[in-house]
């Protein structure tokens, strides 16, 4: 049997393996998840996860209190005081052009982070 489970990557032959020499052989060996493994264009990933990102900060921005209205509940209070403190674990600035020369392996994720 030649399954292909991915582009250059052949199924082994079943019979020589039990099932969980199999999942094992598959877990370790299969390249990493690309676009291009679904027929997707390579930028696709770009833009999910340029998408993931914005939900994520909507989130957090959600959750630090902006509505308006009466008093907060508990909930908002400690959202509030976790985000304070995330945000000053944060550097006090930083320099995009240093950030750019640093990143040496421009994959998806970097380019969205930067």
């Amino acid at each position: 049997m030649n399954l292909t489970l991915a582009p250059g990557f052949r199924s082994p032959n079943p019979i020589k393996f039990n099932r969980e020499d199999y999942v094992t052989y598959v877990d370790d060996k299969l390249p990493v998840e690309i676009p291009q493994m679904f027929g997707l264009h390579p930028n696709a990933e770009i833009g999910y996860l340029t998408n993931l990102g914005e939900t994520l900060f909507t989130t957090i921005m959600s959750c630090s209190g902006g509505t308006g209205g009466g008093g907060g509940s508990k909930k908002d209070l400690v959202a509030k005081e976790l985000l304070d403190r995330f945000l000053g674990m944060l550097p006090a600035e930083y320099i995009m052009l240093d950030l750019n020369i640093r990143a040496k392996d421009k994959t998806p994720y970097v380019v969205v982070c930067l």
